[in-house]
């Protein structure tokens, strides 16, 4: 029964895990930028939840949406001030940048918020559902039903519009799809402010069950790298299914070892892939 209960709570937990690495893989993808600062705009995100329920009274899940708009006009200041002259080569100058914004933004989150670790007392969170001996937190619960609906909505968006038209063509081959008129400029931002916009849902969902503090963001980096890889480079789909594996892993290890290792499996796997399959389940040849 612990380890039925450990790959729900782990699949429910990768649900989330899934939305920000889909983020992560997305600015990849289109622009091949390695976004080390992802995973503390996710840090951010949550702050916007946190601080939505402790001082307006709004529930975080409520309030991902805003937190989406939030966090994606930071991505798009941070795309035209530091990341735009690095579009479509993933340099050592570029993985520096990034690496930089992320201290930065755990810094400039330590002086504004404390370094304190913090977390929503009552609300989703507390509340419960007893299914067949295992329980699940309705936060959990609500969590995962985002980061569904998150899959399936930018899915669509890349798959059935003109603009999702515009960014796979961007991603395939920019200079054939600026010779058909596409503007390349105007997709890589839309593409980055969706990229963090999906950082600022998976934060204000995920807060309401899973603390926060200024470092989180560097606990949570290597997931969506992890999640990335596993399920194909530049693939969305691959990233949201490799966030599951990775919700799934820690669970499970956190139940048959020790919780404080419950990432080192994770490792192994990278390796596993990087050696054996670096274009991950669901991505090309060609991609890594």
């Amino acid at each position: 029964m612990a380890m039925v209960q450990a790959l729900a709570s782990g699949l429910l937990l990768g649900g989330v895990f899934g939305v920000f690495s889909m983020g992560f893989s997305l600015a990849f993808g289109v622009m091949r930028i390695v976004n080390f600062a992802h995973g503390d705009l996710v840090m951010l995100g949550m702050y916007t939840g946190f601080f939505a329920f402790t001082l307006l009274g709004i529930d975080p899940l409520f309030f991902a949406p805003a937190s989406a708009l939030l966090i994606a006009g930071l991505g798009v200041l941070l795309y035209k001030a530091f990341y735009s002259r690095f579009v479509g080569r993933a340099t050592l100058q570029q993985l520096l940048v990034a690496i930089a914004l992320a201290l930065i933004l755990q810094v400039l989150a330590q002086i504004a918020f404390s370094p304190e670790t913090r977390g929503i007392q009552g609300g989703w969170g507390a509340r419960y559902l007893l299914v067949g001996g295992l329980f699940f937190s309705y936060a959990q619960i609500a969590a995962f039903g985002f980061a569904v609906a998150s899959i399936i909505v930018v899915e669509a968006l890349l798959r059935r519009t003109r603009w999702g038209q515009s960014i796979r063509a961007v991603a395939n081959d920019v200079e054939a799809a600026e010779l058909v008129g596409i503007d390349s400029h105007k997709v890589n931002v839309t593409a980055f402010a969706l990229s963090t916009g999906l950082a600022g849902i998976a934060g204000a969902v995920l807060v309401t069950y899973y603390p926060v503090n200024p470092h989180v963001g560097f606990t949570l980096m290597p997931i969506a790298l992890i999640a990335t890889v596993l399920g194909g480079l530049g693939s969305v789909l691959g990233a949201f299914i490799g966030g599951l594996i990775c919700g799934m892993v820690q669970q499970v290890t956190s139940v048959l070892w020790k919780p404080a290792l419950q990432d080192l499996p994770l490792y192994a796997l990278l390796l596993v892939f990087l050696a054996i399959r670096p274009y991950g389940l669901m991505g090309r040849k060609s991609a890594h």
